[in-house]
């Protein structure tokens, strides 16, 4: 099964990576969660199993009309997402600049062994940014692009007409 990979998810598991990374004293927290996604993707199966055999039945303009939909509430989801993403990210580097330039950022005082803390801190975010840029590398890709349209174009020509079509409309509406 060929899994999606969108900015949106990115952003997702980046948060809990950061998340797991600076609260979760042990690996067994970590596990837990994965355990927990796991049980929760096997339900979510079970749940859209019905939906995607009444897809199965549906006639070809069927298949185009759900995949147009699915790929513009897709599209819309994702871009106002990113663009919320960019402000946010935008107006923190902003803020971040100001209080520099007024000294605020230099005047603050480190407890003693605070060093040390935010060391580990500065490490663990690193690492978490450098997996999430090495999964965006894997996982992103013009020819990887092409071979999943590829693929679903003859699974499904239809659906992923449908899809592509009401992406395209997301974007410009």
């Amino acid at each position: 099964m060929r899994r999606n990979f969108s900015l949106f998810g990115l952003f997702g598991f980046l948060i809990l990576n950061l998340t797991l990374l600076l609260s979760a004293p042990t690996l067994t927290h970590g596990l837990q969660l994965k355990e927990m996604f796991d049980d929760t993707k096997e339900n979510f199966k079970e749940t859209i199993q019905p939906a995607k055999e009444k897809y199965e039945e549906l006639p070809p303009k069927g298949k185009f009309g759900v995949g147009a939909l699915a790929g513009y509430v897709a599209t819309k989801t994702t871009v106002r997402s990113t663009v919320k993403a960019a402000k946010y990210t935008g107006a923190a580097f902003i803020i971040s600049e100001v209080l520099n330039q007024a000294g605020v950022l230099e005047k603050v005082d480190i407890p003693a062994g605070g060093n040390e803390m935010l060391q580990n801190v500065k490490q663990k975010v690193t690492g978490a940014v450098n997996d999430c840029r090495l999964a965006v590398r894997k996982h992103c890709s013009v020819d990887k692009a092409r071979n999943i349209f590829q693929v679903a174009i003859k699974k499904d020509k239809m659906g992923t007409l449908g899809f592509t079509t009401g992406a395209v409309a997301g974007l410009v509406w």
